[in-house]
């Protein structure tokens, strides 16, 4: 099944069908994860990403086709448009959590440096763990965020949250390093790995002028061969999917949280006519850039 055909989790959805506390579409969060529904169907995170820490128990789901189990003390971090499916729980299942959306994840950590990193690495090791004083730090602050967002009356309530989730992000990156430096000692990251991380970043930075893999392949002097190969190993996606997944992330972005021309989303990412625009995004989104603007979605 194309990713593009699987349903789409949005903030939107996660406020309409199940009562959390929330902020501006931007913040949703789970005081429990045994409120999270136990998927049989996949699903997709769209324009958000999700942090769940379990307390107690065990979880068993599939993310992007690779089975996961997280027990009592595992961080799972779930990236946009990763597709997530066959969770099911322990009855002792429990855990803290929260979704938060792109947007708001761009604007709190757009002068934080090699911040992406994080986000690149858990691709491959979405789950790892902390220790008990981690899991201690990080429910107090998911309480200090629930508590701002249940006084929606402090009028900065928002700018509060959002510092909230940068600090548990940092704290989050600090425990992952130490755990994959940990790994590393034992077992030396992988070329493919490294080429990878180095292909992403070179994404994240030119995806909006270039979508050539040949051009990608020629500034990191490897054939594009073997940056298919490598880039397929580790990540179980082609060097095409990925630079269509920051094309696309970016636009459903604009769609949603701009006012900007259809037109002038499409000049200002180098597509050559509005026409070929649309027929790119409907063929990698499924539905038209009109159509998702005004909230049609899988």
């Amino acid at each position: 099944m194309r990713i593009k055909d699987i349903k789409a989790i949005t903030m939107e959805r996660l406020v309409r069908q199940y009562d959390m506390p929330h902020i501006a579409h931007d913040v949703v969060l789970v005081e429990t994860l045994r409120a999270l529904p136990e998927l049989t169907t996949a699903y997709r995170l769209s324009l958000c990403m999700f942090m769940g820490v379990c307390t107690d128990g065990v979880v068993s789901l599939t993310v992007n086709g690779k089975k996961r189990v997280i027990s009592r003390n595992n961080v799972m971090l779930v990236t946009d448009e990763s597709v997530v499916d066959n969770i099911n729980y322990s009855p002792d299942f429990d855990g803290i959590g929260f979704f938060v959306s792109y947007k708001m994840l761009q604007e709190i950590l757009k002068d934080i440096q090699n911040m992406s990193d994080l986000f690149l690495l858990t691709h491959n090791h979405p789950m790892f763990e902390v220790t008990d004083s981690e899991l201690d730090t990080l429910q107090t602050y998911q309480q200090q965020i629930l508590r701002n967002i249940k006084t929606p009356h402090h009028k900065y309530s928002l700018e509060v949250v959002r510092l909230l989730i940068l600090t548990m992000i940092f704290e989050v990156r600090e425990a992952f390093e130490r755990v994959v430096q940990c790994r590393e000692t034992e077992d030396k990251q992988s070329r493919a790995e490294r080429i990878f991380v180095q292909y992403i970043q070179l994404v994240e930075k030119n995806y909006k002028k270039q979508r050539q893999v040949q051009w990608y392949a020629a500034q990191m002097d490897l054939s594009p061969k073997y940056l298919c190969e490598a880039i397929s190993a580790v990540s179980r996606r082609s060097p095409n999917e990925w630079i269509d997944k920051f094309v696309t992330t970016e636009i459903r972005n604009q769609l949603r949280h701009t006012n900007k021309r259809i037109s002038e989303i499409a000049t200002e990412l180098n597509f050559p006519t509005q026409s070929f625009f649309g027929k790119y995004f409907k063929d990698n989104v499924g539905v038209s850039p009109s159509d998702y603007r005004n909230g049609l979605e899988m």
